[in-house]
């Protein structure tokens, strides 16, 4: 609960300092050029997606378990493979997407930005391992010191950003934020320095069994991660420049709220592993978090009203009129949001709880109804685009329901 409380006032202070960076340097750019900045997003995206091992998520199934019967050497070596393979796959994955960079200055930016875009792809392989080293600190339940690496650095990056951007222009600005989290790798590999050993790990033998044991968590975050990120180099090959500034606009924003979100349940949420096989306790525990999430909808649905009142307000002082759909795109996203919250408690606790079969299949139907509707909104009216992640999330309220229903294992949710 504390570290919910925690993570609340950190995100309180990177949302205020990423709303005001992300509009004041948006409007003060054509949503052709901004357009950029969403180049980073697909890239950055397409390697946090494909070199995920599922290590990390089945870490974030069992390590508090594994502390709680003192088994060190089997945390310490899930730990490094997590790292060291997410950190090699990177790499490879960097190098792929070359061509994609070739293409995309060649008949999206007239041959401009090709050393800038071949530089993200390059500077990328760190997102990987950073994402990986912050999942595994989740696991021990750490979200507070995830978080506050993550938004220290952060909130501070984006403030010199913001001033580098004034002082030298979007081209400096953009290298900047390529490069944190550069700046991030250091104090969140020392922070996991007692759980690295390098034992065994460099074996392709080794290799190959994590890849068959964790198949299925795997293959969960690439459909999961994949699905939920594809819309971004979809629009980027289909769309116009200006199309594309306004959509990554819009995702960031996304990105905003569904990180608040997740950073108040995910850290509740995960603190419960620790009492797998006491059901009830278990009872308790989700009694409170209900009640936590009552708290939430209810100020996420009254902010709502405010949000829709003054949203053109806003985009007129920040001077972001001229990106096109912008107020449709930010209010469907505001409300898939809600709809979020409404099912967010019993998807987690099937990804925590259930057998891995389970949380294969709700991650591919999940993803399926982001990515249908989202094509299919593309082509006849873009305007609607966001409309799929609310109808996804709606569909996954009458999903996760139903599974509680039907399996026997299920908790009073």
């Amino acid at each position: 609960m504390k570290q919910s409380v925690g993570l609340l006032v950190l995100q309180i202070l990177g949302i205020i300092l990423g709303f005001i960076s992300v509009f004041v340097i948006a409007g003060d750019l054509p949503s052709s050029v901004y357009a950029v900045l969403g180049i980073y997003n697909v890239i950055s995206s397409v390697i946090l997606v494909f070199s995920n091992t599922g290590i990390e998520t089945f870490a974030i199934r069992n390590i508090l378990n594994w502390l709680e019967k003192g088994e060190i050497a089997l945390i310490k070596k899930t730990v490094t493979q997590a790292i060291v393979y997410r950190t090699i796959l990177s790499t490879l994955i960097s190098f792929l997407l070359l061509f994609y960079c070739y293409y995309i200055s060649k008949y999206k930016f007239g041959d401009k930005y090709l050393n800038l875009f071949i530089f993200m792809a390059l500077a990328s392989i760190f997102r990987g391992t950073n994402d990986s080293i912050l999942l595994l600190l989740k696991s021990f339940n750490e979200y507070l010191i995830a978080a506050f690496i993550t938004y220290s650095i952060n909130v501070f990056g984006k403030i010199i950003a913001l001033l580098l951007f004034f002082k030298f222009g979007f081209l400096t600005y953009i290298i900047f934020i390529i490069l944190l989290p550069l700046f991030l790798t250091i104090p969140i590999l020392h922070r996991m320095r007692k759980y690295i050993s390098f034992n065994q790990v460099f074996s392709l033998k080794i290799f190959i069994e994590c890849v068959k044991k964790y198949k299925s968590f795997s293959i969960s975050s690439y459909i999961s991660y994949g699905f939920n990120n594809i819309d971004q180099m979809i629009v980027s090959v289909f769309m116009k420049n200006d199309i594309i500034g306004s959509f990554t606009l819009a995702k960031n924003f996304l990105t905003v709220l569904n990180s608040f979100i997740t950073n108040i349940f995910d850290p509740i949420l995960q603190n419960i592993v620790r009492y797998k096989e006491n059901i009830s306790l278990l009872q308790v525990k989700i009694k409170t978090i209900n009640q936590i999430k009552v708290i939430i909808l209810t100020i996420l649905s009254v902010s709502f009203i405010v949000f829709v009142i003054y949203l053109n307000q806003v985009i007129n002082i920040f001077g972001l009129a001229n990106y096109i759909y912008l107020s449709s795109f930010l209010i469907t996203i505001y409300l898939s949001q809600i709809a979020l919250v409404l099912m967010k408690v019993k998807y987690n606790y099937i990804a925590l709880f259930f057998p891995p079969k389970y949380y294969l299949v709700l991650t591919i139907t999940y993803s399926i109804l982001n990515l249908i509707p989202m094509i299919i909104i593309m082509i006849f009216q873009v305007k609607f685009i966001f409309v799929s992640v609310l109808f996804a999330n709606l569909v996954m309220i009458l999903i996760t329901n139903h599974l509680f229903k039907s399996e026997k294992l299920r908790l009073d949710l």
